[in-house]
């Protein structure tokens, strides 16, 4: 005979009201009668003993995760290195990828919090802040600004764009390209390309900004934006952007004769292990992924606790990995 919540409510000497409020935490239940009914749950064998710890805390030991998608090399690595550090704490990832779409928000949010998360860790640019600043959930972002946010967590986009431009600077390039996101979006972003153009300006050099033709989580749009590159700018010799961006470029330019790097200098950006893997050759900067993701566990971990960590937190461990692609 199955174990039922009558039966944990006979066992503690409780209602089922009682037991069911104190499951889905809603509502004040004292201690001392969260610990009867842990006793029970874990006698008559009726959860997981992972609810029957959460009772304790009042915690479901879930951590939300928001990302644009999980196609896009960079999303796809960090959400990999949170899955397992948040594993090994004890936590378990619901997760979620708005895919640009922004109708999606509140119905994201409605989920997270039926789900009662402990916390949530937000990397998409698209989420309205409103809807995550009136509700008491501890909120980490990452690579994206948000009001509502206890802590933000990014690479020093500004060091990583002021390489970028140093490398196809000191290869001789004079007339070079950059593919750029939504600037008006609110991400980090938007200052790597800020200070590459600041710099290549700086040296005498022109500098054009091309914007992509699609959202930029849209992996199959990346071909038809490189190819409107060589298009409609034949005469560049250096190229910036995604290390995804970076990998269509070399692959389209080589099609069409031209030669890395004696014709295009190009430097892609993130560095991700599933492009690298494919393009071993390219310069890239590559993002601090591994240090990334402690700060961002780290800090959600701290806001649990009780503490107040460092609202904002800049790492700056971006490298810079020489390849063929520069000279």
């Amino acid at each position: 005979m199955s174990i039922t919540i009558r039966d944990v409510a006979e066992k503690a000497g409780v209602s089922v009201t009682t037991v069911s409020r104190t499951l889905n935490n809603r509502g004040y239940i004292s201690q001392e009668t969260r610990d009867k009914i842990a006793e029970a749950i874990r006698t008559l064998d009726y959860s997981p003993n992972q609810l029957a710890r959460s009772l304790y805390n009042a915690r479901t030991q879930i951590i939300g995760v928001v990302v644009p998608s999980i196609c896009h090399p960079f999303f796809a690595q960090i959400t990999h290195l949170l899955e397992h550090r948040l594993y090994h704490l004890g936590y378990h990832v619901l997760l979620f990828a708005t895919e640009g779409n922004r109708g999606q928000e509140s119905n994201i949010f409605d989920i997270l919090r039926q789900h009662r998360v402990d916390g949530i860790i937000i990397g998409s640019p698209c989420l309205s802040d409103e809807n995550y600043a009136k509700n008491n959930i501890p909120i980490v972002s990452f690579d994206t600004h948000m009001q509502g946010a206890n802590v933000s967590v990014a690479a020093n986009h500004s060091l990583g764009g002021r390489m970028a431009a140093r490398a196809l600077l000191k290869g001789g390039c004079r007339r070079v390209l950059q593919i750029v996101g939504d600037l008006s979006a609110k991400t980090d972003a938007g200052k790597r390309h800020r200070t590459f153009m600041e710099e290549m300006m700086a040296a005498g050099c022109e500098c054009i900004s091309m914007p992509a033709l699609n959202n930029f989580t849209d992996l199959r749009a990346s071909r038809s934006t490189v190819e409107r590159v060589l298009d409609e700018y034949p005469d560049i010799d250096g190229f910036f952007g995604t290390d995804l961006n970076a990998a269509g470029l070399i692959q389209c330019a080589l099609r069409r004769g031209l030669s890395i790097p004696d014709d295009i200098q190009v430097v892609g950006y993130d560095g991700s292990d599933a492009v690298t893997a494919i393009c071993m050759n390219m310069t890239v900067i590559r993002q601090p992924y591994e240090e990334l993701a402690d700060k961002i566990v780290e800090s959600m971990m701290a806001l649990l606790s009780g503490e107040t960590p460092e609202p904002r937190i800049i790492l700056d461990g971006l490298t810079l990995v020489q390849g063929t692609t520069t000279r």
